[in-house]
């Protein structure tokens, strides 16, 4: 099917999250574990997927202290096996390099990837936090540190062709805030189309409520259809 999907397993319901998975696991790239699941179900919850064959799961737990403290909660995900990790570019470098070196360090040596803006934030809501840069020079600011850090970055796709263009063609973006057009938006402010953020640059597209509710099966089929290119 399509090897550019990434299903966002928003729930604690664990029974849920593996039944859902099971139906569509060989025709997507692989299913992500956020702080919910992860709160609800911890390391136990991810080994079930590990024991379905879910090895390279992206694990979305956005990671923000301070360095030692983001080396040692890594170091101790050492039992589980997981493809991806996500940290806050604005930890600042120091985090990113603590983050690295435990990933290096344990066994399934997951690929760190850095969350610049949530997707669900826009620029008057950088200025009510006291920002004065807009989404997208946030967002290529931290691209920069990604690429010196050489590591992956997750973005709205409308910031998706900017980041590609600091990255480079090796680093991996990942765009979550996908929906179909004909798809609520939700909690999103900064929402693309699947293919629109293929064509921008993003190697994966992150989807949830948009796969999950009604059909899943169904509905994978139309976005793996609609990012053809």
């Amino acid at each position: 099917m399509s090897k550019k999907i990434i299903l966002a397993l928003d729930t604690s319901n664990l029974e849920e999250a593996i039944k859902i998975t099971k139906k569509i696991k060989d025709k997507i790239f692989t299913v992500k574990l956020g702080l919910e699941f992860f709160n609800a179900n911890g390391k136990q919850g991810v080994k079930k997927f590990n024991e379905i064959g879910i090895t390279n799961l992206m694990l979305d737990l956005k990671l923000k202290d301070i360095g030692q403290t983001v080396y040692k909660a890594i170091k101790a995900l050492d039992d589980i096996s997981f493809g991806f990790l996500t940290i806050h570019g604005q930890g600042g470098k120091k985090m990113i390099d603590e983050a690295k070196k435990a990933a290096d360090e344990i066994k399934c040596k997951p690929k760190i990837m850095m969350v610049t803006i949530l997707t669900s934030l826009n620029d008057e809501d950088l200025k009510d936090m006291g920002n004065k840069n807009s989404i997208i020079d946030q967002v290529e600011n931290l691209a920069k540190v990604a690429k010196e850090k050489n590591v992956g970055v997750v973005c709205s796709g409308q910031e998706a062709k900017s980041v590609r263009k600091i990255l480079g063609p090796n680093l991996p973006i990942f765009t979550p805030g996908v929906r179909m057009e004909t798809d609520d938006k939700n909690d999103q402010k900064r929402t693309v189309t699947p293919l629109e953020s293929i064509k921008s640059g993003a190697d994966k597209v992150i989807m949830g409520r948009g796969l999950i509710k009604g059909n899943i099966e169904e509905n994978l089929i139309k976005v793996s259809n609609s990012i053809k290119i």
